[in-house]
């Protein structure tokens, strides 16, 4: 018995020095505890005199007394003269300053993020011991009371805006994006939080209405929601206009106009591509994957990763931006009888003939689509080979397009095209063609290729053709193809006989080439 009895004590004398050794690791040696409830400690401590004179001025000071567990993020009285700088409303401000619930120091942890009593998120960092609150630090904590803890703070905290809020106070540098997110808006009844009044004369019930605002952009990332924590992009207007510049500059050099339609696509694109149901860190270290599915690639698009904290999230600035080739770019599409247009001394520098004995550009069969409005003469560029020397025809080319010159004749330019992988799609006169080995850059795309079904290599009357008709189609698909690199640039196509199929005769008629970009074309 004796003996249980010195076990027991002995283990009790461990308990209670544990007990003290976590007590001391809990509040630390800056700690202090006191009988008080919140408002009497802060006023027996001089030091917040005028901090608690304005939390009496606003009635924010009975909060302090009453039976609730509080923190106070409190400033002595040479940090009170900035509170006048920081709004007109005080109580908002000084509510900043006032959490439910006790986070002492062992709470605080970084990323932490605490509902103040004004709405407001309140986010905790760390930096090796110290503990960072807002733009402020901790520079006395852990003083316990009664009913919660004060920790006192460099400065006076001024409540960050949400990212919405944010968003609609931009100035005219920022228009583009403010106007269109700000027009997405509409104003709906909110049946849950209206109450029913009473009921008209066709019995209808009459409610004290409430109405919200909705946004298709808040059901994937609540830039205006207190409660998300999610992330913008944000691209000035002359971020934006310069994205343009380069998608207008780009379509020139294969041969496109920058259209209206263009411009809603890019556009379309920004806006479902700069939302994150998320707040995203360490940019830059993987692609990422917007609210709206649109993939960004940190590689590709460029940000000042000094973000801006917001009460619900952060924004990042945008310095450059670039609209995916396989979101903007529908089809790179160039006839072979352009050929005809680059003049006799210049062709040898763009064309390649092998075992060629003929070629020519060829009118062929006439079509209208009267739908559209829509008549043409499909025009091939012919081109044979003597079929006994066993040597196949062959020509290789740098792809051209047409372009106006300045005294109104029609001149010729190289193809440029940026590069990624895309599908190679081609249109011949498929009647009797041969068999064709397909090349791109001298990389084999498609060997012994059978043209001569008219679905799909009938010219291009197939494959993804204005709506109703047969006109202006991809054709069929040769194969896939990667255009190597990291600049905009010209390529080569290489069309080879590769055998007879039903014809007799060794007679090639290429109608047009199309790459469209693939799903990894970024």
């Amino acid at each position: 018995m004796k003996n249980i009895l010195c076990f027991v004590f002995l283990f009790a004398i461990l308990l209670l020095t544990g007990c003290k050794k976590n007590w001391d690791n809990h509040y630390g040696e800056e700690g202090s505890v006191s009988e008080l409830d919140l408002l009497a400690y802060l006023k027996s401590q001089p030091q917040y005199s005028e901090f608690v004179l304005k939390l009496e001025e606003t009635g924010l000071a009975d909060e302090l007394q009453r039976d609730q567990n509080l923190t106070i993020w409190a400033v002595s009285n040479d940090k009170m003269s900035a509170l006048q700088s920081l709004g007109t409303d005080l109580k908002f401000i000084l509510s900043y300053h006032i959490n439910s619930l006790v986070y002492d120091h062992t709470k605080l942890k970084n990323g932490l993020r605490v509902m103040t009593f004004n709405g407001k998120y309140l986010t905790i960092t760390k930096e090796g011991p110290t503990v960072y609150v807002g733009d402020a630090s901790v520079i006395k904590g852990n003083q316990l009371c009664k009913n919660g803890v004060v920790h006192e703070i460099t400065q006076l905290l001024k409540p960050d805006e949400s990212i919405y809020d944010y968003l609609l106070s931009l100035g005219a540098d920022y228009s583009m994006i403010r106007d269109s997110i700000r027009a997405m808006n509409d104003t709906v009844f909110d049946l849950a939080n209206s109450i029913p009044i009473g009921v008209d004369a066709t019995g209808n019930t009459v409610y004290d209405s409430v109405f919200v605002i909705a946004n298709p952009i808040f059901d994937k990332a609540n830039i205006r929601s207190e409660f998300a924590n999610v992330t913008m992009f944000l691209p000035s207007n002359r971020v934006i206009e310069d994205c343009f510049d380069d998608l207008a500059e780009l379509y020139g050099q294969f041969g496109k106009s920058f259209l209206k339609e263009d411009t809603l696509i890019a556009y379309q694109w920004i806006k479902e591509a700069i939302f994150y149901d998320k707040v995203v860190d360490n940019y830059g270290e993987s692609d990422l994957t917007s609210a709206f599915g649109r993939l960004w690639k940190p590689t590709v698009q460029r940000i000042n990763t000094d973000y801006k904290r917001m009460s619900n999230g952060r924004v990042y600035q945008v310095t450059k931006l670039k609209i995916p080739n396989n979101v903007h770019i529908q089809m790179i599409k160039q006839l072979f009888h352009y050929y005809e247009f680059v003049p006799d001394d210049q062709r040898d520098a763009l064309f390649k003939l092998s075992h060629v004995t003929n070629i020519e550009p060829k009118d062929r069969d006439k079509v209208s689509f009267p739908t559209i409005g829509v008549e043409l003469t499909y025009r091939t560029l012919l081109f044979q080979g003597n079929l006994t020397d066993n040597q196949p025809a062959t020509l290789e080319f740098t792809p051209i397009m047409l372009e106006r010159k300045g005294d109104g004749s029609t001149g010729y330019k190289v193809v440029e095209v940026p590069p990624g992988e895309y599908n190679l799609y081609m249109g011949f006169r498929s009647s009797a063609h041969p068999f064709v080995n397909i090349y791109v850059d001298d990389q084999p795309v498609a060997r012994a290729l059978n043209v001569e079904p008219s679905t799909p290599w009938n010219y291009d009357r197939s494959t993804n053709t204005v709506s109703g008709t047969k006109y202006n189609g991809w054709g069929g698909l040769v194969g896939p193809v990667t255009i190597e690199g990291s600049e905009v640039r010209s390529f080569k196509l290489k069309i080879e006989f590769a055998g007879l199929g039903k014809g007799n005769v060794e007679t090639l008629e290429p109608y047009h080439w199309a790459l469209i970009p693939t799903a990894n074309n970024y």
